[in-house]
């Protein structure tokens, strides 16, 4: 009887303290946000094809992505390590103008496609295009592998 006493004494209190907070009006907790002016994210795939889109390969985990740009007003550095399923997220500080991004950046990941499948090639690059998903949010156009210079 005594523990039943005290079971519902918890739940009496866990439902004030509950009630109280909505009756506050207090905002719900939210996660952090990340202090940037742009954030570029994506997919990673472990392949060497064309054009290669989120779902056709597997993810490549541990590549090292690079933000590039080659015009001097859109001067950014970044990189981001994808995670054990290839995405990928970085956030970067800049007074860039968005279509500065867009038109003179891209991805490189200079990380060899044998460290994700021993079959794939040891050297080249997997190369991809920016484009602006929503406000400050830059996905790749699609990853393409670039062979080394001869």
């Amino acid at each position: 009887m005594m523990a039943m006493a005290s079971k519902g004494g918890i739940l009496l209190v866990i439902g004030v303290a509950i009630a109280s907070v909505l009756a506050s009006g207090a905002p719900p907790v939210q996660p952090p946000r990340i202090p940037a002016d742009l954030v570029v994210m994506g997919f990673v795939p472990c392949n060497n094809g064309t054009s290669m889109r989120t779902g056709s390969a597997p993810g490549f985990a541990g590549a090292v992505v690079q933000l590039r740009c080659t015009d001097a007003a859109a001067d950014l550095a970044a990189n981001a390590t994808a995670d054990g399923k290839g995405r990928f997220r970085m956030a970067v500080n800049t007074t860039v103008a968005l279509s500065s991004v867009a038109g003179h950046c891209e991805l490189v990941v200079g990380t060899p496609l044998a460290s994700c499948n021993a079959t794939l090639p040891a050297s080249g690059t997997l190369r991809s295009g920016l484009r602006l998903l929503v406000s400050i949010v830059f996905f790749p156009r699609g990853f393409s592998y670039v062979a080394p210079s001869a």
